[in-house]
């Protein structure tokens, strides 16, 4: 039984971190679900406070980078507030309406109608909308990281 569960926080693990690219997957919940079923299941003592300290402050950095890259790269290629309000936004809906892919194309489409709108020049615009792609890899690499620091953070702990 021991070994199912195991296999189980594995699979949640795995797809904690390919859900980093497919928006669908709720990839930090299934971390704490991997984590709570550790601590259910398997672990007889209690994970201490500081792993749940971490984690917290972990899973905060986590939602928060892709509003942050967004922020960042839009702001930093000439868009406006508005735009950036714009890639999130987009970062929504197109994850909504086109699936997996419209986490990359909802945002770019998005902010560069948002700086067209504004009067600014197509190529201006274009590269405003390059922007939110630099934000999605460079979000999308710092996910990585930091579950990967939480993965092998309760590794250390509970083998």
């Amino acid at each position: 039984m021991i070994y199912l569960i195991w296999v189980l926080i594995s699979l949640l693990f795995t797809s904690s971190l390919i859900g980093v690219i497919i928006p669908f997957i709720p990839d930090t919940i299934l971390l704490w679900i991997g984590f709570l079923i550790y601590k259910i299941f398997v672990s007889g003592t209690a994970l201490p406070f500081s792993f749940w300290t971490g984690m917290v402050l972990l899973t905060i950095l986590i939602i928060s980078s892709d509003l942050m890259a967004n922020a960042y790269f839009v702001k930093k290629h000439g868009g406006s507030k508005i735009a950036m309000i714009g890639a999130g936004t987009g970062i929504i809906l197109g994850s909504i309406f086109l699936g997996p892919i419209g986490i990359i194309i909802g945002p770019f489409v998005s902010v560069f109608l948002i700086a067209i709108l504004e009067k600014k020049a197509g190529n201006e615009a274009f590269k405003i909308g390059i922007a939110t792609l630099l934000a999605f890899f460079s979000s999308s690499i710092a996910k990585i990281f930091f579950q990967l620091i939480m993965i092998f953070w309760f590794l250390i702990l509970a083998l």
